[in-house]
């Protein structure tokens, strides 16, 4: 099965792409698909902006990340044992910082 993921703010500059699609085998979870974009896309665990680090994951619990599949957030959902569908769109928010 494809879905689409699309990293947002300082994800974005890090994978340096708006988005992927990925192939990935039927009953695929958010874990199982977090373990592909760290593993072949190079998504890291922890990102460095303006002289701090921002913890994304730590293993496979998620700190500091917000997941969304098709506009939904995985806390509404099963969490980061979601299973993904056919032609899913992930959207993934680092914690944003302001002014």
């Amino acid at each position: 099965m494809k879905v689409v993921v699309k990293p947002y703010l300082f994800l974005r500059e890090s994978l340096g792409v708006k988005e992927i699609t990925i192939e990935l085998p039927e009953g695929t979870s958010v874990r199982g698909l977090l373990q592909v974009l760290r593993r072949d896309h190079r998504m890291p665990e922890k990102l460095s902006i303006n002289g701090r680090y921002l913890t994304l994951m730590n293993g496979e619990e998620l700190t500091g990340m917000t997941v969304l599949i098709n506009g939904y957030t995985i806390k509404q959902l099963q969490g980061i044992d979601t299973v993904l569908d056919e032609g899913s769109i992930i959207s993934i928010f680092p914690p944003a910082a302001g002014g």
